[in-house]
Formats: structure tokens, sequence, C-alpha cells
């Protein structure tokens, strides 16, 4: 999580600086400082592969981007700086450090004022009771059993927060683009989160980086090595056909126009076309459709699963790749 997960964004000046963007780029430049924000110095790595992975484009298109965007920003001994951004990030620092100062000097205050009122109060209470002495011990066991349930469960949560940022490490992924509901659904079935889980991210990854020159994009790619790894009978928890009736979601048919149609939406609509792309994958909680990985991004390399119809007529609306010529 970031130091101040809000950062602040002065409209004005914004616009005033991005008029002559296009829809593409606002969105690059604005990944680019908030993942800026997020980053420890406030600074990006001076790395085209990560950079593209960070605005979600291919590295081909990301060289595209780059000569237009890294107008805005300090580029120098290795990494990427926005001075703009930089006094925001240390104005914000200060106001904090500020809150912070003042709220400990009122906690004094405050603290001081209820010791001396609880003294008080007990020099005129009378003595208690055995049945009042009871019920204290009782209440003292309850507040003491709900604490250990709390600890446990905020330890709990700490483990997942680790993992997710392990598997965020390994796989190269954001980890806003993790399916976290899939990485569960791997611990519930009874998967070991090192041998099994980022043990065959990291092996399959770097597999497919020499393979195809890049890392998958999505975590869904990883599912059927995980279940294979984790050696047991028992597979990760799927939904059943029963399931998926109750749920109203069934299995996506790659060969059918139809389901593509349905998942894909309006084929004239940019935005529609902009989400897609950043999105390529059926995740969990679909409304319609039971979560799978459906091939990779056409706009960043031809699916051959999507079948020919559909292709035309969504290709050039959405920039999709277009097959090799032999």
């Amino acid at each position: 999580m970031a130091e101040f997960p809000a950062l602040p964004l002065y409209t004005d000046a914004y616009l005033a600086d991005t008029r002559h963007l296009t829809t593409e780029e606002h969105g690059a430049y604005l990944l680019l400082l908030m993942c800026m924000w997020r980053t420890r110095g406030c600074a990006l790595r001076d790395d085209d592969k990560l950079l593209a992975r960070i605005v979600g484009v291919s590295s081909r298109r990301w060289m595209k981007l780059r000569l237009v965007l890294e107008d805005f920003f300090l580029v120098a001994d290795g990494q990427w700086q926005q001075k703009k951004l930089n006094l925001v990030y240390e104005a914000v620092a200060a106001k904090v450090e500020k809150n912070r100062s003042n709220g400990a000097k009122g906690g004094k205050v405050r603290a001081a004022r209820a010791k001396a009122l609880k003294n008080k109060e007990s020099l005129q209470a009378p003595a208690p009771s055995l049945v009042e002495a009871k019920a204290s011990q009782t209440g003292s066991k309850k507040q003491a059993t709900k604490a250990k349930t709390e600890s446990k469960e905020s330890s709990g949560s700490r483990e997942m927060e680790a993992l997710y940022s392990e598997v965020t490490a390994a796989s190269g992924l954001l980890i806003g683009r993790l399916e976290k509901a899939l990485i569960k659904a791997w611990l519930d079935g009874g998967c070991d989160p090192q041998q099994d889980i980022l043990a065959t991210i990291t092996r399959l990854k770097e597999r497919e980086e020499i393979r195809q020159g890049k890392a998958p994009l999505h975590l869904a790619y990883y599912n059927a090595a995980v279940e294979e790894a984790k050696g047991s009978k028992k597979p990760v928890h799927r939904i059943s056909d029963a399931e998926a009736r109750l749920k109203n979601q069934r299995l996506f048919d790659r060969k059918n126009p139809e389901h593509w149609r349905t998942f894909l939406g309006n084929a004239s609509s940019r935005y529609r076309g902009d989400y897609m792309s950043q999105n390529w994958i059926i995740p969990s909680g679909h409304p319609v459709f039971i979560p799978a990985d459906i091939g990779p991004d056409p706009r960043v390399r031809f699916n051959r699963s999507i079948p020919s119809e559909v292709y035309s007529e969504y290709a050039a609306f959405w920039g999709w790749q277009q097959p090799r010529k032999r």
C-alpha cells in the first residue's frame, strides 16, 4: 500500500498541460503518475519493459508513447521523476507529519484528563460486591477471547497481503490486476504458497519470456500448472454445472460467435475496446460466464481462438492484430 493512498489531482493545471494528448496518452500518463506516487522515493526505474507493463501496452506501442510522455518527466540517472508530483508529495508528507504531531499532543492531554477523572471516581466509588467482581472477571475473559480472535484474523490478513505481494513480484503483474479470488481458490484447494504457487509462476514466467519475449498477461494462465504442481487429485475448486446454473453462469465456448459477442459488447465503442484490452480475461463474478482464460489480447498478438466473423467485426474498431501473411 502507498504511504499516502490519495493522490491530489489539480485538474486546472493538469488540463492546461495535457489538452494536446490523446485519450490513450492521458491514460498512460495518469498510470505512470499513480504508480510513481505509490513507489518509495516517488520515482520509477527507467526500464522500458517495466514502464510498458505499468501502462498496460506492448513494448512496441510503449516506444511510441514514450516519445510523447517523457517530455512531462525528468529522465536522469536511470529514473523517471516528475517535478510537480514531487512537490505535491512533499506537501502531503509535511501536512501528515503536522497532523500526526498535533494528534499526539492532543492525545497526551486527553489521556491525562481521563486518568485524573478515573482516579477521582475510584476514590468515590464503593467497594464492588462479590457478584460484581465475578461479572467483571467474566467480562475480562470475553474481552480477552475477542482480542485473541481479532489478532488471529489480523495475522491471517497480513499473511494474505504478503502472498499477494510475492505473487505480484513473481508474475510481474500489477497488484491491481491480480485475480485474488483465484489465489484464494489455490490455497483452499491445498496448494502450498511457496512450492506450488510461487515456484510454478516463476518457472512459467521465465519460460514464456524466453519463448514469447514477454510474461503472461493474466494470472489464469498459470492455473493448470499450479493444480498439476499440487500433486493431488483434488482440483482447485471450480464452479460445478449445477452451481453455474444457480448463479446464471455458463461455460464459455471459444467456437461460439454469440458467446464472444456477449462477452465483448459493443464493437463500435472505442471505450469498450480499451477496457477489454486492459481486462482480457473472463474474471470471477462475471454475470454470464464461468471464469476462463481466452487466449492472448488481440491488440498485442493475433488470437486464433476468436472466430473469423467475430474478428472481422471488431478488429478494425478496436485495433486488433491481423494474422501474419505466409
